[in-house]
């Protein structure tokens, strides 16, 4: 396995329209980092131009200590396996495994060994002699993940591979893919847009947004420490509550943030001003009009039986309480918000963070 560099990476398509804006990114050896973004972020083209795709404006593209920015995508030992499984249909499973190895002209003994050594990391045994068309959507993508895996790459390219499949069977091959890392010791980059997948699989998360990285880091930096407006509505499901604001002083009751129909008294900031302020929905309650910061009409109640988003509208500003369990909560009702004040981010009128 290797390291992956990108230094400066830049990428203009045709009509001027840039998608990457200098992007500068270390992903270690035998590491799993998750590239998160919206569509259009430009994870796909980060990938792309890795693996040789596509042909980077400016930058560069290092592989372990080889710069291949140049390279054909054949020359950088690396395997990308994408949202549908490229299988060719008129192959067997078993087939579809081995085609990397037979390119590369492998002996047949070995290509054996490896094409059921492989299948029996991913639960294909019995499925080796079986055509594409007779599999389901979760053996398909373990056939184009074996075919990944055969060939030994220095690193793993995975484009929301598990994006076309149903929710029970994301949370499955998810598992399976943890354990295919810590089992390979692989380099993976692993791009989407779903942001339960990045908590959950990413040891760093890149997020992007328009372009450009806004932060690298853990999944608990990025999550209790957001770089910016960008990240903490990205992270996390749904993402931080982000209100317009402004602080301002009320002489001797100290100091206050005002934003929507919420007035909150602070100590953690001098401000005064224009802001923007986040709090987690984990971090708003309800209570009876008038015994919290403000009162918010409720829109909608999703219940989800672990907990209940309850979705407010406060002075024309959305904000999105989590509740435990069921909560008894009827939409139309207005109620009293109230918030940790403790678990408060304040960002200035550009989105950075306001110390």
């Amino acid at each position: 396995m290797a390291s992956v560099t990108l230094r400066r990476l830049s990428k203009v398509f045709d009509g001027g329209i840039q998608a990457l804006h200098h992007l500068d990114l270390d992903v270690h050896d035998g590491e799993l980092l998750v590239l998160l973004g919206p569509s259009g972020s430009g994870k796909t083209t980060v990938l792309r131009c890795i693996a040789g795709l596509e042909e980077p404006t400016s930058g560069d593209v290092v592989i372990g200590d080889r710069v291949v920015t140049h390279a054909a995508p054949a020359e950088r030992d690396v395997a990308m396996v994408f949202q549908t499984p490229a299988l060719y249909p008129h192959l067997t499973v078993r087939e579809n495994i081995a085609f990397p190895l037979e390119l590369r002209g492998v002996s047949g003994a070995q290509v054996t060994r490896r094409v059921v050594e492989a299948a029996g990391r991913l639960g294909l045994d019995n499925a080796l002699d079986r055509m594409p068309a007779q599999l389901s959507e979760g053996e398909r993508q373990r056939a184009a993940l074996g075919r990944a895996i055969v060939r030994g790459p220095q690193a793993f390219l995975l484009d929301e591979p598990l994006s076309k499949l149903d929710a029970k069977l994301r949370i499955e091959l998810r598992g399976e893919l943890l354990a295919l890392h810590g089992a390979l010791g692989a380099t993976m980059i692993y791009v989407t847009h779903d942001q339960t997948e990045a908590m959950t699989m990413g040891q760093r998360i890149a997020v992007l947004h328009e372009g450009r990285l806004r932060q690298v880091g853990t999944p608990e930096e990025v999550y209790q420490r957001p770089a910016d407006v960008h990240v903490a509505r990205s992270v996390g499901t749904p993402g931080m509550n982000v209100l317009q604001g402004r602080g301002r002083g009320t002489g001797d009751e100290g100091r206050v943030i005002e934003a929507g129909s919420l007035v909150i008294p602070v100590e953690l900031s001098t401000y005064e001003g224009e802001l923007q302020l986040g709090i987690r929905p984990e971090y708003v309650g309800l209570c009876a009009v008038d015994k919290g910061v403000g009162n918010g009409d409720v829109l909608v109640v999703e219940p989800l039986g672990s907990e209940t988003l309850v979705h407010l509208n406060v002075g024309g500003q959305p904000l999105v309480a989590r509740l435990p369990g069921f909560a008894d909560v009827r939409v139309g009702r207005r109620v009293g918000v109230k918030v940790d004040r403790r678990r408060l981010y304040l960002f200035d009128a550009a989105g950075a963070p306001f110390a």
